[in-house]
């Protein structure tokens, strides 16, 4: 069985550019002058769409129902998301 680099080596690349993708498209939306309640919004459905899409996509490979694959990847990042918010308020930090 393959392990390290053989294994996952190849893919990396790819996997770091889908996250830096996912991790800008929030940001950017502050660089084209969107802000506050707007830009949160706005990030929020598209962070929202891209979720379905990839349960939607996991649902059909992995042979489940995609829309049942779709919205348990909705609710796994937007929990995600609602945790890493309560944490950052916890600690003092704060947006603006």
């Amino acid at each position: 069985m393959a392990t390290g680099y053989r294994r996952y080596g190849p893919d990396l690349p790819r996997r770091c550019r889908f996250f830096a993708v996912g991790a800008i498209t929030p940001v950017l939306l502050y660089l084209f002058g969107l802000n506050g309640a707007t830009a949160a919004l706005t990030a929020a459905v598209l962070v929202g769409i891209a979720l379905l899409g990839t349960g939607v996509i996991v649902g059909l490979l992995s042979g489940a129902p995609p829309m049942r694959r779709a919205l348990r990847q909705l609710m796994i990042g937007y929990g995600a998301a609602g945790i890493t918010y309560v944490l950052g308020l916890l600690v003092g930090g704060g947006v603006g």
